[in-house]
């Protein structure tokens, strides 16, 4: 193998991994779990009637919240068959089958026309993505006045090269300060962007894990994804261990809200993803 495909090779691993851990373990995973989601939610307004895009749904859990206690009509997209699969499974379990809609579609491409949503929601979702073309779209299908809310992992300060590595190259993930974020927000149009970050909790993560799949689920989808190889290969070793403990100093959320500007799709014309 080349240098070359050697490359490639690693970047292809990278990339597949969190989508692998879905695909295999079928949990809900997000950083600050349903905590943060219900925390992000609470500051979003959303109201009864309002029409909600779902980015990156997984298993259908904030879909299913938003219908549920918000009384919303909600469109969850996600790119994977199997989490589309899964969170239409729940909507028909919950009842909540006419209130929710899940769609396979690529956050980069939303099927859907301008000025379609009154919220839309996306939760660790971004940083396994082209993040300032996201937000362009996003900023699209907002009607004027609509709500952005966002939860997406968050460096608490400049990053070690090695850390960088780490996300970047054995993960698959570009992350930013919260700063960053603001500004990649502010740059798609929006506007009254505010942030809250918090530190990473292990504790919170897995409690959320318990709560929302109960202990028979959270395990079963431990030994599944220790049964997959490439999973294990990369997360199931001394140096993964090492870095764990060295860099969770480095690493929290952010829930950061914006939105559309009155008179905003008139800017929006000559603007580019």
């Amino acid at each position: 193998m080349s240098p070359g495909d050697a490359k490639r090779r690693v970047a292809q691993v990278a990339k597949n991994i969190p989508f692998d851990i879905w695909e295999t373990s079928g949990t809900t995973e997000h950083v600050g779990g349903i905590y943060a989601t219900q925390r992000l939610l609470e500051s979003c307004r959303v109201a009864p009637g309002h029409v909600v895009l779902d980015i990156g749904c997984g298993t259908g859990y904030t879909a299913s919240y938003l219908a549920q206690k918000y009384q919303a009509r909600v469109v969850a997209i996600d790119i994977s068959p199997r989490s589309v699969e899964e969170a239409q499974e729940r909507a028909v379990k919950e009842g909540i089958s006419l209130q929710v809609t899940v769609l396979q579609a690529d956050a980069h491409r939303l099927p859907f026309p301008a000025d379609a949503f009154d919220a839309v929601i996306v939760e660790s979702v971004l940083v396994f993505c082209d993040a300032a073309r996201v937000s362009l779209e996003m900023h699209r299908v907002l009607r004027e006045g609509g709500v952005l809310g966002v939860n997406e992992l968050t460096l608490l300060k400049p990053p070690p090269e090695e850390l960088t590595t780490l996300l970047v190259g054995t993960l698959g993930t570009r992350s930013f300060q919260e700063g960053e974020w603001q500004s990649i927000f502010r740059r798609a149009g929006f506007v009254e962007v505010v942030s809250t970050v918090r530190r990473f909790s292990l504790w919170e993560q897995l409690a959320s894990h318990i709560r929302v799949d109960g202990v028979r689920g959270y395990l079963s989808a431990m030994v599944k994804g220790l049964a997959n190889v490439e999973i294990s290969r990369i997360f199931i070793n001394r140096n993964m261990l090492r870095a764990a403990r060295q860099f969770l100093p480095f690493v929290g959320y952010g829930l950061y809200t914006g939105k559309k500007a009155k008179g905003a799709q008139d800017q929006e014309q000559g603007r580019n993803p």
